[in-house]
């Protein structure tokens, strides 16, 4: 019953940060920069919702492109995209989109069950009863030496029967216990994914955009923009061992580097202070 959460803290932001899509303020898209990237303004603006509601960048083919623009387009470009993408979430498709994905998310609450002891040595006894007509009826079609091998079957199911038949028996005791035990675990599993999912899902789509906003600056403000990396086995790797083990989400603020932080920290700060 428990959803699968991929909540993962790559929002948005850590999407423009690394990918660099351009937009003009009217929301007319600089074509030139859709030409390095190599995608169209369709698939940009999917790419966009898709890494705000799943938390990860989607990036596709347009990381080869991002990396063609120069290092002092950077600021700009992201400027440009960060106003787009704050009018593209703000509008009544993205938030249907996002209804829709909170609703998938949704836990399924447990099926009542309100059995009787008495009620579940019934089924049982149906059960066992049901299984040893089965076997007789099998056991007339079989050889003798067949025979012999399911007679034990066939007296197992007997005695089972006369085991549940008894008020006191030790048998069903156990099996009402344990189911006992079971609903009360998944009510409790319910309980817990639906405090969660409400907390990583809120109702309010606004509310749901504060969260990803916040997670990329509470990265953010741990990357260390001066650290230093060097060639190892064919690849870059931090000269300090604890850069080196951090997430996915800062390595990749501090690929995009400080000239997109610098925008992109008090663009969503101020943004933040807006959706209060």
């Amino acid at each position: 019953m428990q959803p699968k959460f991929r909540f993962y803290t790559t929002a948005v932001l850590l999407f423009l940060s690394t990918c660099f899509f351009s937009f003009v303020v009217a929301g007319r898209l600089a074509e030139g920069i859709w030409k390095q990237l190599g995608v169209s303004q369709q698939d940009g603006s999917d790419m966009i919702r898709q890494s705000f509601l799943d938390g990860w960048f989607h990036y596709y083919s347009a990381a080869k492109g991002a990396k063609a623009l120069a290092t002092g387009d950077r600021g700009a470009v992201t400027t440009d995209l960060l106003t787009y993408t704050k009018q593209y979430v703000s509008n009544p498709a993205f938030k249907a989109a996002y209804e829709k994905n909170r609703a998938s998310y949704k836990p399924t609450e447990p099926k009542v069950v309100n059995k009787t002891k008495d009620q579940l040595r019934k089924e049982k006894i149906d059960e066992a009863q049901a299984g040893l007509q089965k076997t007789e009826a099998s056991i007339k079609t079989m050889s003798a030496d067949q025979q012999k091998i399911m007679k034990p079957i066939a007296d197992m199911y007997r005695q089972n029967i006369k085991d549940y038949q008894d008020p006191n028996s030790k048998m069903i005791d156990m099996f009402y216990e344990t189911e006992v035990a079971q609903a009360k675990r998944e009510h409790d599993d319910y309980v817990k994914y639906q405090k969660e999912w409400e907390t990583k899902y809120p109702a309010d789509s606004r509310a749901f955009i504060k969260l990803r906003l916040q997670q990329y600056l509470d990265i953010a403000k741990t990357v260390d923009f001066s650290a230093t990396v060097s060639e190892k086995n064919g690849r870059k790797v931090f000269d300090k061992p604890a850069y080196q083990s951090k997430n996915n989400d800062w390595k990749m603020i501090y690929r995009a580097g400080k000239e997109v932080y610098d925008v992109a920290r008090p663009f969503a700060e101020n943004w933040l202070k807006e959706l209060q």
